[in-house]
C-alpha cells in the first residue's frame, strides 16, 4: 500500500504540472517549472494510475514522457519518489540527480536525496540535503517535517526540531494531529529546561 503523504506529494508535484490552479495546491508541494511539452493527459493518466494504486503503469507512463521530454525534470522527478517508495535507493538517486542535472534549483530533487540519505542512515548528508531543499524552497513543508525529525532524534537539538515541526504545521492543509501533540511535548521539554536554568 502507498504511504499517504508520498502519494499526496506524487499528485501534487503532477497535478501543478497537469495546469492545476496554485491556490488548489499544498503550500507545501514541491514545484516544478520545466513542464513545457508535457501533454495534460500524459500527466492524467499518471495521476490516474497513482490514484489507483498502479505504480508500475505509472512508471511506464512516465519513463515514455522523460523520453519525448528529454530536457524536462518533471518525469525524473517522480519516478525517483517511486523507485524510493518501492525501496530502490538506487534507483531514487539516480532519477534526483539527473533532475539537478536538467533543473538545479529543483528543492524536490534535494529533498529525495535527504530522504535516501535518511533511510540509507548517513544523517549528516541527509542533513545537507534537507537544508539544500530549504534553501531552494523555504515553504517545502515535508522537508521541514524530515528535518525536525533529524534535529529531534539524532541531534537532540529541542530548538531546532520545535522551529521546524511548527513550520511544517503551519503549511499543510489537513492537520496533523500526532505531530501537533508531539510538538506539544517537545515545547513543555524546551520551557522546563528555560525555566530550570
Amino acid at each position: 500500500m502507498w504511504n499517504k503523504p508520498l502519494l499526496v506529494m506524487f499528485v501534487l508535484i503532477l497535478a501543478g504540472c497537469a495546469g492545476t490552479s496554485q491556490n488548489t495546491m499544498d503550500k507545501g508541494a514541491p514545484q516544478e517549472s520545466s513542464t513545457v511539452g508535457i501533454a495534460e493527459p500524459d500527466m492524467a493518466a499518471v495521476i490516474d494510475a497513482l490514484n489507483n494504486d498502479k505504480p508500475s503503469v505509472a512508471e511506464e507512463l512516465l519513463r515514455g514522457i522523460a523520453q519525448r521530454n528529454p530536457q524536462s525534470a518533471l518525469p525524473w522527478v517522480n519516478l525517483g519518489l517511486i523507485s524510493f517508495r518501492r525501496g530502490e535507493l538506487d534507483r531514487a538517486q539516480q532519477s534526483a540527480e539527473r533532475v539537478l542535472e536538467l533543473q538545479s534549483q529543483s528543492a524536490v530533487a534535494d529533498y529525495l536525496l535527504g530522504l535516501i540519505a535518511h533511510k540509507k542512515s548517513d544523517v549528516p548528508l541527509a542533513l545537507k540535503h534537507y537544508l539544500a531543499a530549504l534553501g531552494k524552497d523555504q515553504n517545502h513543508a515535508h522537508t521541514h517535517y524530515n528535518l525536525a525529525l533529524l534535529y529531534d532524534t539524532y541531534f537532540q537539538d529541542i530548538e531546532k526540531a520545535v522551529h521546524h515541526y511548527r513550520r511544517y504545521l503551519q503549511l499543510i492543509v489537513d492537520e496533523d494531529k500526532a505531530t501537533l501533540a508531539w510538538l506539544g511535548e517537545l515545547e513543555s521539554q524546551l520551557n522546563s529546561a528555560e525555566v530550570s536554568e
